[in-house]
This record gives C-alpha cells, structure tokens and sequence, in this order.
C-alpha cells in the first residue's frame, strides 16, 4: 500500500517574508494566498502556488518557535521541510512504522482551528533520519 498522495508543498523558512515574497513573486511569478498565523507554534506563513506546485514561507514569530531555532542552527533561511499529503494519517505513520520507520513528533491543533479552509492532522519525521530533511506527513479535510 502506497500512503503518500503527493509532495503537498516544500516550506522555506526566512527572517523578512515580505522581501521573501516579492522575490518569488518577481523572479517567478509566484502568486501568494493569505497570510495564516500558527499561535501554538509561533510561527506566521505564507503559502503560495509556483507554477503546479505549492511552497510556503515561514517566518517565527518568536524565539522559541520551529523556525527561529532552524534558522539559528544553521546560519540562516532554508528549506525547513517537505510535506507529503496523506488521505488519513493514522494509517500513513502505522504504515510507516510497519515498514521500519517512526514519527518524532504529532501535532494536534484545537478544536476549530483551520488553516487555508482546512482541518490538518500533522506528523513529523526528525531530519536525522530523513537524510537531513524533517519531513511532515499531512491530512487536510475540509472545513464545512
């Protein structure tokens, strides 16, 4: 069985997402949705679609969020994860598991909360065991 849908989106992690998204916008022709704050996580985002693919910039809104101790450990912006989509997550990580691998971390957001118009479900995978990269598994539902 084959979990992963798709490459959901590839996520940046910068300190100026203002100047970060006129690049994309100016050299690429990037086209920006809203804004969407993740308070429990300090962290703001701005997802966009590039061509037939969707990326996203993320930058802390403080010291102790994800993405300020990324870009503190390593010098600055980057990739910070990929996301792979996944029609119901508890079968992704128990398939996973099943197939040797385990998940750092699950995320649970409160009831209610969207983002993009959706529900999400999250789990990580820790980037020293995905060759560097922290991978982060998805469901999204659609809120009603």
């Amino acid at each position: 069985m084959d979990y992963i849908k798709r490459v959901e989106r590839v996520a940046l992690a910068v300190e100026d997402l203002d100047k970060a998204q006129a690049f994309f916008e100016q050299w690429f022709g990037a086209k920006f949705c809203p804004e969407e704050n993740i308070e429990d996580m300090g962290i703001r985002y701005r997802p966009f679609d590039i061509g037939e693919s969707k990326m996203e910039l993320l930058q802390a809104t403080r010291d102790d969020s994800p993405v300020a101790k990324f870009i503190k450990r390593n010098g600055g912006p980057g990739v910070h994860h990929i996301t792979y989509e996944v029609d119901d997550l508890d079968a992704a990580v128990a398939e996973l598991e099943r197939r040797g691998g385990h998940i750092a971390y699950r995320h649970t957001y409160k009831p209610g909360v969207t983002f993009e118009g959706k529900y999400w479900r999250e789990a990580f995978i820790h980037p020293k065991d995905a060759f560097g990269v922290l991978i982060h598994l998805a469901e999204k539902k659609a809120a009603s």
